[in-house]
């Protein structure tokens, strides 16, 4: 049974409240040295740290961080908030504030279950009052308790816990300023910034290797390595096609922006494609102020729709810059490689990105308005192509009456549009079996449909 299943009922019965406080008392008596300091209102506090037995202390049922859940659980077991806090000590409500502290400590945000069940180390002290009430370390409680439920040979150390003790006599305004200043004030600890994790992470990787580093960082695997210094690269990239390489400052509030658009071009798997997005998506980076509309909505910071986008888009700035002919209107031609370098240069000029963005993000809104007529034909041709291979791989065994009756109304359905099959068509087909356009696939949809048919 693993962790996640594992039932952590027998660890959750608590001492009763006298031996709770008598095992506390007894403990804090014999403390050492070790000692912690904690924010109160009169300054800090310094207070022993000890060793306690882990069923010496219960959740907090005044836990900030679970008050709306408990409001809900109160709500869906016809009680109110202040029942559940009045036998907050017993098994039921100890169990429901496991569960949902639980729930808090797998949280990415935050993931203390997932630190815990990697190392299986208890690294700082809970903060607990005189009775046994845990202020501070809920979360990191309930996930030891969870884990030595799972396996209590792995994780035995588990079953006593370090805590700093607050000294009796508190008043509850005087708790609850610590928890505030504890839990709610701001970290003190600077975040290092997007671009300046990144780039020690590549400092990092080259001087202690990929494994240390996904030790070190938590990583899922080396994969994780790479996208953060793709994305680092990315805005290198930026950097140098805006003219100002090595100007970090310059894009440090937009993270979002560059792990958007690293996540849209990393499929894209040709270089030429690729190329001219990067550089569509950096024009509308440095424009992004001047514009009327939200560029994270649009690929290639976003998914594409439709998909065809990654490549009706380039197609459509090159035939508005006259190096590609005007496509029929319904079908989706790719742009070839030598067409892509020649577009390249043209909306690589930063002078001109807001053009290059505007364009781009005009096509995209006509596209997303007029999918039927602006590719209605290339889909009925894709279509139709797949129902002309399914077709081949047919026989007439593999079809029922009914099943020919209702594919021949469909072909019959079809000729209102292209006209019926004649001789003529007959003899192209013939002539020309791979023949461009729906009225040929039409055509050899239909042989193959009235061969299999007869």
């Amino acid at each position: 049974m693993s962790a996640d299943e594992s039932d952590p009922a027998p660890y959750l019965t608590a001492m009763p409240g006298a031996e709770r406080a008598s095992a506390i008392a007894g403990a804090v008596a014999r403390a050492g040295d070790a000692t912690h300091f904690v924010p109160a209102e009169s300054g800090y506090l310094e207070v022993p740290v000890v060793e306690l037995d882990h069923r010496a202390l219960v959740y907090r049922a005044d836990n900030g961080r679970v008050l709306s859940e408990l409001t809900d659980a109160a709500l869906a077991r016809n009680t109110a908030l202040d029942e559940l806090k009045a036998k907050a000590d017993s098994p039921e409500v100890q169990h429901l504030l496991h569960g949902l502290l639980i729930d808090k400590a797998r949280d990415p945000g935050g993931p203390i279950y997932a630190e815990l069940e990697r190392f299986g180390r208890q690294t700082d002290p809970l903060l607990v009052r005189e009775d046994g009430v845990v202020l501070n370390g809920n979360r990191r409680l309930a996930s030891m308790r969870q884990l030595l439920a799972a396996d209590a040979e792995g994780y035995a150390r588990f079953a006593t816990v370090r805590a700093a003790v607050l000294p009796e006599g508190l008043s509850e305004q005087e708790v609850e300023f610590i928890e505030a200043a504890l839990q709610m004030a701001p970290d003190l600890k600077l975040d290092y910034g997007w671009i300046n994790r990144r780039l020690k992470l590549r400092q990092h990787a080259a001087d202690m290797g990929a494994a240390r580093v996904v030790e070190a960082y938590r990583f899922s695997s080396p994969d994780d390595i790479d996208r953060e210094l793709a994305e680092l690269a990315l805005a290198e990239d930026y950097l140098d096609w805006a003219g100002e390489p090595g100007r970090f400052q310059r894009v440090a509030d937009q993270e979002e922006a560059f792990t958007a658009l690293q996540a849209q071009l990393a499929p894209l798997q040709q270089p030429h494609l690729a190329q001219l997005w990067r550089r569509i998506g950096f024009a509308m980076i440095r424009t992004r102020d001047m514009l009327d509309r939200n560029i994270l909505h649009y690929f290639p910071f976003t998914d594409p729709v439709p998909p065809v986008t990654r490549n009706w888009v380039p197609r459509s700035l090159a035939e508005d810059h006259g190096i590609a002919e005007r496509q029929p209107e319904g079908e989706n031609r790719p742009l070839d490689k030598p067409g892509a370098n020649r577009l390249l240069p043209l909306i690589s000029d930063p002078a001109q990105a807001e053009t290059t963005a505007l364009a781009a993000m005009a096509l995209m809104d006509t596209l997303k308005g007029n999918q039927d007529r602006l590719l209605g034909f290339a889909r009925l041709h894709s279509l139709l192509r797949n129902a002309n291979k399914t077709l081949e791989g047919m026989k007439a065994d593999d079809l029922s009456e009914d099943q020919r009756r209702a594919i021949r109304a469909q072909l019959a359905a079809l000729q209102q549009y292209t006209g019926p099959v004649t001789a003529a068509d007959e003899a192209r087909y013939r002539a020309d079996p791979q023949g461009p356009g729906v009225r040929s696939t039409v055509r050899r949809t239909w042989k193959r449909a009235k061969r299999l048919m007869e």
